[in-house]
């Protein structure tokens, strides 16, 4: 079955194409006949998992139910409900599923509420998805190229240097090349003579070329085997050689034949008795037990990213009473095999030791690249310090100071008994920082208040310091001060949202405000934002002492600000839903704004004409103070794309982002 045939979100079974349908109904995963999915597999418990729907943040939870062996998303453990995306690996048990979410984005056809289609929407996706797929091409050309450098490696695994070696007997010559991606050919003699060779199935080259061959040494004495590996660009390795001595048993020397008396012939013979010399039996040589032999010895892959794993691999052992890897491994029986994790480039040493000896083997991971390193630089209080029963804004600066990426990671913070927050992090590339926000109201005065940040609290992070990712703050909490009284209010995620000179819009996407490209018959498109605040919670006859409005800037596409001027703020009274007569509504007053031409960045307004407009709002009976945005020259022809987007309102995973009005007032 082709995506295209699934008719909406679904689980997909990995092994046998299975399609499970994915609705706003909770679907229970497990080997019980009562389970929404129902699973043939012993490592999966009776009632492993769910799958929930949140209409709150428009997306889709998976949680583990206390299963036995644990839930896996993208192999990792999942602690608490996580939001799934679109192209995720669930795990559970011995069962993988891919979660399909549909056809969307930012200007998705089926979360537009106008049935008409958008280019400006269409350009938007595909310029994301452009950007990502050139990001990811760069990315992997830069680690592929840098992997094929580089000359090949011989390491001789068995027999070990200086090993003895029965004469006779049946000793696995073990040769490895790495270090190169292009290796061709590895030859492998004894005293001189080619006796074995391995060549690569791809004509050009592989990365790991191994040869293994059953040799018998007859000759006793001094004995060398050298070994070489070939590249496809003509490079060649450093001759890797071992010696060996093979015992023979030193030649037992021939009895001389006894000697006989007799008398001459001219003599009586007189009755001497004859004597004859006989040898002592010749004493046997105590047979030599042969040396450890051991079939192989490699990691597989040789060669892991920094954060990463590889598998320690051996086969049998024979003529050993002990076998050990060192280093951290220890004892161990073959043949068998050992997850590793090095955090740096090491080499294994598997020591066999019997009757006959002692015999090793090695093998070598090279980890590429570095480790990250996870630290809190520290945490900001606005305002500062916080007041009682008083919305603070808590911002918690994280850095990646290692040489490493950070793979996604939670974190959290905790005020005391006071509060507790927690959330996750995608992902931090080595030397960035990103701050998380949190929006905490102080339940009661404190003289000293311990709060305590901390950063990677699963362990999901390989890290070169694995101590410092907690960080304590001391705060005064000061007691509610009498006099004016502030309230923060959210903007309306119903009422924001934007409008095209086409008649289309959206009031559950992003506020997008800008251009686009020229369609007939209306020309090239234009979007306009909006935001609306609701003040019922503002008595009747305050009055306004101060007003701060501040809302998010979420991305820039192409050059907006160069091209369209500043943007403008309007005062518009739209009423109580966001219908298209609002794009040209006339304004009830204006103002420009400076440019803020950097995304992810905020806009704070706190003129005295904003806390003028709000008064008047209050003084006219509005029960909503409503905005309008766009730009200076809003359209410039050229048929490309310059627009801006604004984080909109609602409790989307509780974003700290909402546009927000923080009215200060006297009742």
């Amino acid at each position: 079955m082709s995506y295209e045939d699934i008719p909406g979100p679904a689980l997909i079974v990995q092994h046998t194409g299975q399609v499970f349908p994915l609705t706003a109904q909770v679907v229970t995963l497990g080997t019980a006949e009562d389970n929404t999915i129902v699973l043939a597999d012993p490592e999966v418990s009776v009632y492993h998992a769910r799958v929930s729907w949140d209409p709150d943040s428009g997306a889709y939870f998976l949680e583990d139910l206390g299963s036995v062996e644990g839930t896996y998303i993208n192999e990792r453990a999942i602690v608490g409900p996580r939001m799934l995306n679109d192209g995720d690996l669930l795990r559970l048990g011995n069962t993988t599923m891919e979660v399909y979410l549909g056809p969307g984005g930012l200007f998705g056809e089926e979360e537009r509420r106008s049935p008409l289609k958008s280019p400006l929407v269409a350009g938007l996706v595909v310029a994301f998805l452009a950007g990502v797929t050139i990001l990811c091409v760069l990315l992997f050309s830069l680690l592929f190229f840098s992997s094929r450098r580089g000359t090949p490696t011989v390491t001789i695994q068995s027999p070990a240097e200086n090993s003895r070696i029965a004469a006779g007997s049946q000793v696995p010559l073990q040769v490895s090349a790495s270090g190169a991606s292009d290796i061709t050919l590895l030859e492998v003699s004894v005293d001189g003579v080619l006796v074995a060779t391995g060549s690569s199935p791809d004509s050009a080259g592989t990365s790991l070329l191994t040869v293994v061959k059953s040799w018998v040494f007859d000759t006793p004495g001094e004995h060398q085997i050298s070994a070489q590996a070939f590249t496809a660009r003509g490079r060649v390795s450093e001759l890797a050689t071992v010696e060996v001595t093979v015992l023979g048993a030193e030649a037992t020397p021939t009895p001389e034949p006894s000697a006989t008396l007799t008398p001459t012939p001219t003599e009586t013979p007189e009755p001497t008795p004859t004597f004859t010399a006989t040898p002592e039996p010749p004493t046997p040589e105590p047979t030599i037990p042969p040396p450890p032999r051991i079939e192989y010895f490699q990691a597989s892959p040789a060669t892991i990213s920094a954060g990463d794993c590889t598998n320690l691999q051996w086969g049998r052992v024979d003529y050993a009473t002990d076998l050990s890897i060192e280093p951290e491994i220890g004892a161990i029986t073959a043949p068998g095999s050992r997850e590793v994790c090095p955090s740096e480039t090491t080499t294994y040493l598997l020591t066999a030791s019997g009757p006959g000896g002692t015999s090793t083997a090695s093998t070598t991971v090279t980890v590429v690249g570095g480790l990250a390193d996870l630290v809190i630089e520290g945490i900001s209080f606005e305002p500062s310090p916080p007041v009682q029963d008083q919305e603070t804004d808590v911002r918690i600066t994280i850095r990646n100071s290692g040489d490493g990426t950070a793979r996604a990671f939670d974190w959290e913070w905790q005020a005391g008994s006071d509060a507790f927050f927690d959330g996750r992090v995608s992902g931090l590339e080595p030397g960035r920082t990103t701050v998380v926000a949190i929006t905490w109201t102080p339940v009661r005065a404190y003289a000293e208040l311990g709060t305590q940040a901390r950063v990677d609290t699963a362990n999901e992070v390989v890290e070169d310091d694995e101590t410092n990712n907690q960080f304590t703050a001391v705060v005064q909490v000061l007691e509610a001060p009498a006099g004016p009284e502030v309230t923060v209010v959210r903007s309306d995620a119903a009422l924001d949202g934007f409008l095209l000179n086409d008649g289309t819009g959206s009031d559950i996407q992003d506020i997008i405000v800008g251009n686009g490209r020229i369609v007939e018959p209306t020309g090239e498109l234009v979007s306009r934002g909006f935001l609306s605040f609701d003040l019922a919670d503002i008595p009747s006859g305050a009055t306004i002492e101060g007003v701060e409005l501040r809302f998010y800037q979420k991305a820039i596409q192409g050059a907006p600000y160069d091209k369209l001027g500043n943007l403008m703020l309007e005062q518009i009274d739209y009423g109580s839903s966001l219908e298209p007569g609002a794009y040209d509504l006339p304004a009830l007053d204006s103002a420009g704004l400076a440019q803020l031409p950097a995304p992810k960045s905020w806009y704070i307004l706190s003129d005295p004409t904003i806390t003028s407009w709000v008064q008047r709002a209050l003084n006219d009976g509005l029960n909503r103070f409503q905005l309008r945005l766009r730009f200076t020259q809003e359209t410039d022809d050229d048929g490309e794309e310059d627009w801006i987007s604004i984080q909109p309102g609602g409790p989307v995973l509780s974003s700290p982002n909402a546009p927000a009005l923080t009215i200060t007032y006297r009742p």
